[in-house]
């Protein structure tokens, strides 16, 4: 979903700037047009994913990324009244099904503009999109804050994805709206963008646990 810039902005600004540092400020090259994107994301891949801080867990919680080390994990920023998120989630809920071994599907819930939302709901409006894994519920964007909006009043989006590897090193950031499959030339850079994600959920799932590693380097 866009992001409302005016009034959001001046409250992000005024927040925690933990992992901006570490995680970098210059927009980086979109990676299909070669152009500055600030909603690319492309300067956080290769970065370790920042920690969690949701409000509370709707379903399948609590996790942390210390927990999950080991798994891939994705994560999706998602609200009701957002028409990218009603095409996105089902295809991120396949993903998860596909993959019940090894990746973990996150949707975070953030209600826009913030204000409380009971579990009842975010579970029923999770249902009628389709999606079934774990739901954190990030009701003042602090995490939403820390992974992608504090100290950047230039990006668009809050609707945003992470693909974490099993390090809990960042490799693949979508920075808002839809991806999925479709043959649909006017959804054709949603095709792209969901082709992108599965290449590099590809290879985070290739890649071995990091104990596995530790051991094979000790052999």
């Amino acid at each position: 979903m866009l992001r409302r810039t005016a009034s959001r902005a001046a409250a992000l600004l005024a927040g925690s700037l933990l992992g901006v540092a570490a995680m970098g400020t210059t927009p980086a090259l979109n990676p299909h047009t070669g152009q500055p994107d600030p909603d690319s994301g492309a300067e956080l891949v290769g970065a370790p994913a920042p920690p969690w801080a949701f409000d509370r867990w709707v379903r399948g919680g609590p996790l942390t990324l210390d927990k999950l080390r080991g798994k891939v994990v994705l994560v999706r920023w998602w609200t009701e009244g957002c028409h990218f998120c009603e095409s996105t989630l089902p295809a991120i809920e396949r993903l998860r099904r596909e993959h019940p071994g090894d990746l973990v599907v996150v949707g975070v819930f953030h209600p826009k503009p913030p204000h409380a939302v009971s579990n009842a709901h975010v579970l029923e409006v999770a249902g009628e999109l389709g999606f079934d894994g774990p739901i954190a519920f990030d009701g003042h964007w602090k995490t939403l804050g820390r992974y992608w909006l504090d100290g950047h009043p230039e990006r668009n989006w809050t609707s945003v994805s992470f693909l974490i590897d099993r390090a809990g090193v960042i490799r693949w950031v979508h920075g808002g709206g839809e991806y999925h499959p479709s043959d649909d030339p006017r959804h054709a850079r949603c095709d792209v963008q969901y082709r992108d994600l599965e290449a590099a959920l590809g290879d985070a799932l290739a890649a071995a646990p990091p104990a596995q590693r530790q051991a094979a380097k000790k052999l």
